[in-house]
């Protein structure tokens, strides 16, 4: 029979595409939403922000009133003095309150991004296995580390900065209002048109944006292909094909990237022609204003030396535009995860009268095609059931209803005549226990990685589990025996040997329902038999459930269930099963060697 290591989740179509989160001023709300978390920080930040980019205004201010000093008949050398110590005074405040500023950004962007992880990492729990695999783990890991990762600069940076950068602009818009209202409106209206052309040019920087995300995400999959098929390239003489593709990946995201810089200096250089351009505004208005006795010299020198700077000021926008553009991307990517609706928790937890679990016409489907089609079936207490079948047949979706990875869309699951949606997630995973075909270790000591399943297990109880899974050898063998830390998942480790740790750690949880999802398929002749011994002390006295390859390791079954298209074909012990002569029979003959597959008649389903 061959081999059926997982159901396969059907095409792969990756995570669905990042809903918009809005423009400008939607990305800067959301921002500032996350930022509430840490309410009198972020005030605190975003004050200690406008503060500084009002004092940075200092030496222009200080700068004029040398100038109307200089223009008078008897220039006062104190006053001068005294307004250069005022003015370098105000520099210096005007940093301190800006590394302030900084600092309080960076405490909450590294709070707030702690919270993110965790919030995901939890949410990720609590959804369907199915959503988990659309999104693929390589995006999903992209999105907890890099995506969370982006979100410093939206909050440690942009939203205090940007601020700062349209609070001082405005103020000293209004200040020169009060001024002149004809010489402001000179200075505002070149301004206001070259916001005008960059709005334009930026219209579409969303699109640039994922666009850019997409082809670096793309490449990044394709040098990891490559690495990865670096030895089937050199056997098939097949590096040159390999590497044009990769090199066009790469083609194609340098000229997103070149587009983007395109767009960003086209629009940087002419905003900052139209507000470089005040003066030619402001100068002859105001000499003419001048001439005519209808403004004051000093007033006119406040114009001259402010106006560069509003400039100046207003440039920083292109940059920041694209910068929330590319926060509008990673939020928008974040909140689509969050938006994944988690398996339904029950209102009034049900309590299990006993440990019968039973399918009752189970259906489920994946991308509309019915996976499982019609599932009843029991599994009695104390009984072992081994589901067999070709490869996409059903076997480990069946399972993973069971450990409700994902719930059925229709029929019901029950254990004790409860409802699996009707239990609390303690009640179900406190009957229910798994030893999967790859299991998972963290990095860890071999005590911590045990503990997971009994956090109070003491060492005779690790001792006891690590006997019972036949893997007490190997780890008294290691350094620092159970204290011993496994870097990398256990990496260092054999197949066999992370294995029956996943058993030692079943054991510990000590759950009357089991399931074994191919817990032998990739051990070697003398592991699988450690593992076997280890398994049948598991499995005594508890509710089976055991996906099998091959045949003969479940020949003393209480039930074999053999699953054909998400239907059940056959069912029965493996004697009653031979004497049918169905599929089952046909199977068994096959592994043994009795037959060849072309001497058996294609028996059909039952």
């Amino acid at each position: 029979m061959p081999p059926d290591s997982a159901e396969p989740a059907g095409p792969s179509r990756g995570p669905p595409a990042a809903p918009p989160a809005g423009g400008l001023g939607a990305t800067f709300a959301r921002l500032a939403v996350l930022l509430a978390s840490r309410p009198w920080a972020a005030v605190s930040s975003i004050a200690l922000g406008i503060l500084a980019a009002l004092l940075g205004l200092a030496w222009q201010f200080g700068v004029s009133l040398l100038i109307i000093e200089t223009l008078e008949p008897a220039p006062d050398g104190a006053r001068m003095s005294w307004t250069l110590a005022a003015v370098a005074a105000a520099i210096v405040a005007g940093r301190l309150a800006f590394l302030g500023s900084t600092a309080l950004s960076h405490m909450i962007a590294i709070d707030v991004q702690l919270d993110l992880r965790l919030r995901i990492a939890d949410h990720l729990a609590r959804v369907p296995l199915s959503v988990c695999e659309r999104y693929g783990t390589e995006a999903l890991r992209r999105l907890i580390v890099d995506d969370v990762e982006s979100v410093e600069d939206g909050l440690a940076h942009l939203v205090p900065e940007a601020t700062a950068n349209f609070v001082a602009p405005f103020v000293v818009i209004l200040a020169l209002f009060a001024l002149d209202w004809r010489l402001a409106l000179a200075t505002a209206l070149p301004v206001v048109a070259g916001l005008a052309v960059m709005r334009a040019m930026t219209r579409h920087s969303a699109d640039i944006t994922r666009a850019y995300t997409m082809s670096g995400a793309g490449m990044a999959v394709g040098a990891a292909e490559y690495v990865a098929g670096l030895p089937t390239l050199r056997l098939f003489e097949g590096g040159d094909q390999a590497l044009a593709r990769f090199r066009a990946l790469s083609e194609r995201y340098l000229a997103v990237i070149a587009l983007w810089v395109e767009r960003v200096l086209r629009a940087s250089s002419l905003l900052q022609v139209f507000v470089g351009s005040g003066l030619l505004f402001v100068l002859p208005l105001g000499l003419w204003l001048l001439a005519r006795g209808d403004l004051p010299a000093a007033h006119l020198v406040l114009f001259i030396v402010f106006t560069p700077s509003l400039g100046s000021l207003v440039t920083k926008l292109p940059n920041f535009a694209f910068r929330f553009a590319q926060q509008n991307e990673v939020l928008g990517r974040i909140d689509a995860v969050l938006a994944e609706a988690p398996l339904p928790l029950a209102a009034l937890p049900g309590c299990p009268a006993d440990r019968t679990v039973r399918f009752e016409g189970v259906v489920f489907r994946r991308e509309g095609r019915p996976v499982l089609d019609g599932i009843d079936l029991t599994l009695a207490p104390g009984t072992v059931t081994a589901l067999v079948g070709s490869s996409g047949a059903g076997k480990t979706t069946l399972a993973n209803l069971l450990l409700r990875f994902h719930d059925p869309h229709e029929g019901r699951i029950t254990i004790g005549g409860v409802d699996l949606r009707d239990m609390s997630q303690e009640t179900l995973y406190g009957l229910v226990g798994t030893v999967p075909q790859h299991p998972w270790l963290f990095s860890g000591t071999v005590a911590e990685n045990l503990r997971l399943a009994a956090p109070e297990a003491d060492a005779a109880a690790l001792a006891g589990a690590l006997a019972g899974a036949r893997a007490a050898d190997f780890v008294a063998a290691m350094p620092l025996g159970v204290d011993t830390i496994l870097s990398g998942g256990g990496r260092a480790l054999s197949g066999g040997q992370r294995q029956r740790l996943a058993v030692a750690r079943t054991l510990l949880h000590d759950a009357p329902i089991l399931v074994l999802d191919e817990a032998t398929a990739a051990a070697d002749p003398i592991n699988e038999r450690e593992i076997q011994r280890g398994l049948g002390a598991l499995a005594r006295g508890r509710c089976v459930l055991v996906i099998a390859h091959r045949l003969a390791s479940i020949v003393d079954a209480d039930q074999i269930v053999l699953l054909e298209e998400g239907r059940i074909a056959e069912s029965g012990d493996h004697a009653a099963l031979l004497a049918l002569g169905g599929r089952y029979a046909r199977f068994w003959a096959l592994q043994n060697g009795d037959v060849t597959p072309e001497s058996l008649p294609r028996a059909t389903a039952g």
